[in-house]
């Protein structure tokens, strides 16, 4: 595996792919794609500008196949590039931006691969890029549900469980349909911004990634994050009372945030 230093100093693109599977373009960037007859991706690579994140990208997600490239993430390249500073260093500069060009495309052309869009019809605005739930989707949910919250949406649809920068969209159409005022919002906040603030400092809490933690639920003011780690109870207690001290500083003092085994 080459470092994210070499990849940033030299940028390369990788060998060009021959007769890819799928290639899409979000301009300066053309990402192709080649599977195999199983739905694995045998190779990647990009036309544009040199950038590392796609450099990265085209790098990894090789030998992967279709399931786990729909899950991809950036919690994957976390976890590869976890020892790599200049990873980090390059991680850090882009803050709280929830658009990631390289994996915007890399969904899209997932997404035509599958056959979910089609260029002669026309196709309802996608709301939820990580799940591919659209427009028409949230309407049908809203017709058959009568409970339109954004936990029933997530059941039906997935809708708002990926990285989570639908929600405040999520939150209004959903706001639409039950009419003002029956939204839950503490301290003149929707539930669904505190969600963002507080997925953003979780994922600056040192044991995050290691834990797998993850907003379960806010509900008044008690927050619930899930973890995977198999530790023992003195270590669960232990890590809850980092947790809660790290993230009432930094998201709300009057916020108890509980953790439980997922």
């Amino acid at each position: 595996m080459k470092t994210f230093r070499s990849l940033f100093e030299t940028s390369a693109n990788l060998a060009k792919v021959f007769v890819p599977t799928v290639s899409l373009s979000f301009p300066p960037y053309t990402l192709h794609l080649k599977f195999d007859s199983r739905d694995r991706l045998t190779e990647a690579g990009y036309d544009g500008k040199a950038d590392p994140w796609f450099s990265s990208l085209c790098e990894v997600i090789p030998g992967k196949t279709l399931d786990e490239l729909l899950r991809f993430s950036f919690t994957n390249l976390d976890q590869i590039f976890r020892e790599d500073q200049t990873y980090w260093e390059l991680r850090q500069e882009l803050g709280e931006k929830v658009f990631s060009p390289f994996l915007e495309l890399l969904k899209a052309c997932l997404d035509v691969y599958r056959g979910r869009d089609y260029n002669y019809q026309e196709v309802s605005p996608l709301v939820c890029r990580c799940f591919g739930v659209r427009e028409k989707d949230i309407e049908n949910f809203l017709k058959t549900e009568k409970d339109s919250s954004l936990e029933k949406l997530a059941e039906f649809s997935k809708a708002g469980q990926g990285c989570r920068s639908c929600l405040t969209q999520l939150e209004r159409m959903l706001l639409i349909d039950k009419g003002q005022g029956r939204e839950k919002v503490y301290k003149n906040k929707t539930i669904a911004q505190w969600i963002l603030d507080i997925d953003y400092m979780l994922s600056c809490f040192p044991a995050a990634l290691e834990w797998e933690m993850q907003v379960e639920s806010v509900r008044q003011r008690q927050v619930i994050i899930t973890y995977k780690k198999k530790v023992s109870q003195v270590e669960e207690e232990k890590m809850g009372i980092e947790l809660q001290g790290f993230l009432a500083a930094g998201v709300d003092e009057d916020f108890s945030f509980f953790l439980r085994r997922s």
